[in-house]
Parts: C-alpha cells; sequence; structure tokens
C-alpha cells in the first residue's frame, strides 16, 4: 500500500498534509484534556482552518508562483504563462513614475529648440517626425527601435509593456519568452544621462520580485537587458551617459541574474530601421 504513496513533489501536497494532521492529532487530544481548557482549544480547532485557509489564498492570489514545484516547469510555456498583458492604467501609471523621476531632463522642446508642434507649419509629416517633436515622443520611438533590434539581433519575439500574473503593479517594456528562458528588456531614453539612483534600483528590485518568485532552477534563466538610448553629440554629455552605464553595471553585479546594459545612438537605430 506504501508504494502507492508518491513523494511529496509540490508545496500544496505540504499544506494538506499538515492541515489534516493538525485537524486529526487536534481531535484525538481534545478528550484527554481539562475540561476548564477544552472550550478555549474547541475554538482554537475551528479557527484554526479558517485562518489556514485564508492564507492559501492570500498566497494564491498575491504569490501563486511558489505554489509550484520545479517539476511543474517542464513545458516550453514556463515562462510564457507567467506573463500577461499590462492594462493601459498600468502601463500610463510606470510612465508617470518614470518621467517623475527624470526630473528636469524631461523638457518639452526637442532637441533642435523648437517648443510644440504648433509653431511649425508643415503641410505633411510622418509619425516618426512627430514622435521626435518631444522628449516623450523621443523616449517611445526609442524603445520601439530598440526592441526591434534585439527582436533581430536575438531571433526572439518580444511581447510589449507585459505584467507579472499576481505582481500587477510590476509592468516591463518587454520580454521574451523561449521554452525555460526569458529576456526582460527596459528601455530609458536620456539627454543628460540622470538617473536617479532610486530609479535605478527600482529596475533591479522590480525583476528581483519576479524571480525570487520562481523556483531555484528557474532563476538562473532570467536575462535583463537594460538599453540606454540618446540622440545628442556632445562629448560631454556622451562621457556623462557611459558613467551612468557604468554605474548601472556594478549595481546589477548585486543581483543574481545576467544583466546586459547597453547605450544606443538614436541616429545610429534610426538609420538601421529607415527611419524617415
Amino acid at each position: 500500500m506504501l508504494e502507492n504513496v508518491g513523494h511529496v513533489k509540490n508545496p500544496l501536497t505540504v499544506v494538506a498534509i499538515f492541515a489534516a494532521l493538525a485537524e486529526v492529532s487536534g481531535t484525538l487530544i481534545l478528550p484527554h484534556l481539562a475540561s476548564e481548557v477544552q472550550e478555549t482549544y474547541i475554538w482554537f480547532l475551528m479557527l484554526f482552518p479558517i485562518v489556514l485557509v485564508g492564507i492559501f489564498f492570500w498566497v494564491l492570489y498575491n504569490k501563486h508562483h511558489v505554489l509550484y514545484a520545479p517539476t511543474d516547469f517542464k513545458d516550453d510555456k514556463t515562462f510564457k504563462e507567467l506573463f500577461e498583458n499590462a492594462s493601459s492604467d498600468e502601463r500610463l501609471a510606470k510612465i508617470k513614475v518614470e518621467q517623475d523621476g527624470l526630473g528636469a531632463e524631461a523638457p518639452t522642446e526637442s532637441i533642435d529648440g523648437s517648443n510644440s508642434v504648433a509653431e511649425r507649419s508643415v503641410p505633411e509629416i510622418s509619425a516618426a517626425e512627430t514622435l521626435r517633436r518631444t522628449f516623450q515622443g523621443n523616449a517611445i520611438l526609442a524603445e520601439e527601435l530598440v526592441v526591434a533590434k534585439l527582436a533581430r539581433e536575438l531571433g526572439l519575439s518580444f511581447e510589449r509593456n507585459v505584467t507579472i500574473k499576481g505582481q500587477k503593479r510590476t509592468v516591463f517594456d518587454a520580454v521574451a519568452t523561449v521554452s525555460n528562458r526569458a529576456v526582460v528588456a527596459e528601455v530609458r531614453f536620456t539627454r543628460q544621462g540622470m538617473f536617479p539612483d532610486e530609479m535605478q534600483n527600482e529596475y533591479f528590485e522590480r525583476l528581483k520580485r519576479f524571480s525570487d518568485s520562481l523556483p531555484d532552477e528557474l532563476r538562473g534563466n532570467i536575462e535583463f537587458i537594460l538599453a540606454v538610448v540618446t540622440d545628442v553629440e556632445s562629448e560631454a554629455r556622451l562621457a556623462r551617459i557611459e558613467q551612468t552605464a557604468e554605474r548601472i553595471r556594478a549595481i546589477s553585479s548585486e543581483y543574481s541574474f545576467k544583466t546586459v546594459v547597453r547605450v544606443y545612438q538614436m541616429k545610429d537605430l534610426e538609420r538601421e530601421f529607415l527611419v524617415r
């Protein structure tokens, strides 16, 4: 009979065995207790499973990945099933946080000095040219070009603006999943190289929260690519941006997942993808 009982392979099984043993042993002990403590003990026997179930559903809703055993992650859907498309509210919230963090680096004027689209009268204009007119537009264009470049270089298909199931506040610019591997990409457009420390740390803490929710054997299969894009050509500013990239690389050494920091020139990306 014992040979028909499989090994305990899943945290859910451990929870079930613990709850069953606690209730059975508690019931067997009850008759042997003094009458003055039996009432208190009965209340414990009634409330304990309720609390246990409540904690279980809280974990199930907020961090359900920890309830899976390593053997549950076998097929090509390993990482794919952990992500979903972020809602528009989540995407806008992330943009707002990033823009607030940039502070004075996100002016409304474009690099050529114009303050608004209305200041120039152009009969026909391309979508790319429209994006170039504001700092935010350049950031959007940079994100699109970098993700396209990474997809071409790595041979991966990236999903855009995705969040982790159970972690609704964690939104990534792009994620590619292949079997037991996940590549997470974040793109930052800058002209000053001014990345507040809290913003840099948040990139890594966001991915760390996801990594910590995975089985040990999967944590080493996450790669983080942080792309820094600029359209300035001043040597002083470029040197500052490169220093920022080096500082981010130093921060990345404190985390277990592989991190690659790349610096791109906007003009090179536009030339590669024939942006007009």
